[in-house]
């Protein structure tokens, strides 16, 4: 350190500078490309990153949701929960007392590799004898990654836009390449087997059955009400979840399936025993209460019990979701693709929102038509069996 230097360091130390004389000197390192940025103690980029990322995936406080209901836009408090997860796990350790102002792209990038290259301990599913969740260590997978580094990156972005940062870090990042795990789909046979098999439990066959002949994913079977039995149909109004309880279906798009006559008559054979009674909105897999529909757990659990026991490849591979999959297979060479979306609610449903309400009445009937006659051989298979879901 030169003369000049030492005396500009014990004048900063040794004697009380004014607002102005601070910003003239942060001005003059920054013209002089010595600092990139300088968070001052009032600004509100010197609140810590770690207390930023608490407070931007906090559901109900964060100014990032509370903009997102104000507009009208979808905010999940279960996406919430897994982000300050995912928060308090990979981001907040590491980077808790830097203050969000002085996170720099750098920064994301150098996690961002470690992450993708680095084992981590990750919890499973396991408990050890003392009732604790177990942990691996192993290496996370790109999508995981990805997601994790998203954490952060979203939160920085709104940080960026709202004047919290200077910093953009989230530019120029190149994620962790993808490559779609291919999903284990049932065949034909196979499903025979498996709705032919002794179920310990009527109403989670019945729980299968709806998503195999209507592609229904697990939440909006859950969040079926005693009203969503129409005649000829179901309608899929709503899907549930834990964190957010009921909710509109994925997408945000309510929809209808025209389903067979011996369905419906499952469906109000289940409705019927319902201990809590026929209002309208009790859900048809009633839980411990009328407020809430039965857990999804067991629907996994049951499933996969049969196809072990069957000796079927991959047995845990298959789970309730393969039958949205299952569907949609043996459906495509059936009808034209842009119907079936419209029968699924798979995202390119949008792709639909021009077609007048009688050509979107034709398609329902097309898919439910096909799909009465393709599914009824599972169909016929439960009632053989006579035990009546």
């Amino acid at each position: 350190m030169n003369e000049i230097e030492k005396k500009i360091c014990d004048a900063i130390l040794t004697e009380d500078l004014s607002r102005d004389g601070i910003n003239g000197i942060v001005r003059a390192l920054k013209m002089k490309d010595y600092v990139v940025s300088v968070i001052l103690p009032e600004n509100p980029g010197s609140e810590s990153f770690g207390d930023f990322l608490r407070r931007f995936w906090n559901f109900d406080e964060s100014p990032y949701f509370i903009e997102k209901r104000i507009v009208g836009q979808t905010a999940h408090r279960r996406y919430a929960h897994i982000m300050l997860r995912r928060a308090e796990t990979y981001w907040i350790p590491f980077f808790k007392d830097v203050p969000v102002g002085d996170i720099t792209l750098k920064d994301i990038k150098r996690r961002l590799r470690i992450l993708a290259s680095t084992p981590q301990m990750v919890g499973t599913t396991r408990k050890d004898s003392d009732g604790k969740q177990v942990f691996v260590k192993r290496t996370l997978r790109p999508e995981t990654v990805n997601q994790i580094v998203r954490c952060a990156t979203l939160a920085l972005k709104w940080a960026y836009h709202n004047g919290i940062t200077k910093n953009d870090c989230f530019s120029g990042i190149i994620w962790c390449r993808v490559v779609p795990e291919k999903r284990t789909v049932p065949t034909m046979t196979q499903a025979h087997r498996i709705f032919s098999a002794d179920w310990t439990s009527d109403s989670i066959r019945l729980a299968h059955l709806i998503s195999i002949c209507t592609g229904m994913r697990i939440g909006e079977v859950q969040a079926l009400q005693l009203k969503d039995i129409g005649k000829d149909r179901i309608f899929v109004r709503h899907s549930w979840s834990k964190n957010d309880g009921l909710k509109s279906p994925k997408n945000g798009t309510q929809r209808e399936i025209i389903v067979s006559n011996e369905l419906i008559s499952l469906m109000r054979s289940q409705a019927d025993k319902n201990p809590f009674g026929q209002c309208p909105s009790n859900f048809l897999f009633w839980g411990t209460n009328r407020n809430a529909p039965r857990s999804s757990a067991t629907w996994n659990q049951e499933l996969h019990k049969i196809t072990e026991s069957m000796g079927i490849k991959n047995a845990r591979k298959i789970t309730f979701h393969c039958w949205r999959h299952f569907f949609s297979t043996n459906m495509a060479d059936q009808v034209d693709l842009r119907k079936l979306q419209l029968a699924t609610g798979h995202k390119s449903l949008e792709m639909l929102e021009h077609y007048a309400s009688h050509q979107s009445e034709l398609a329902i009937r097309e898919v439910g038509q096909n799909s009465i006659r393709i599914f009824a051989p599972i169909l016929e298979l439960v009632k053989n069996r006579g035990q009546g879901l």
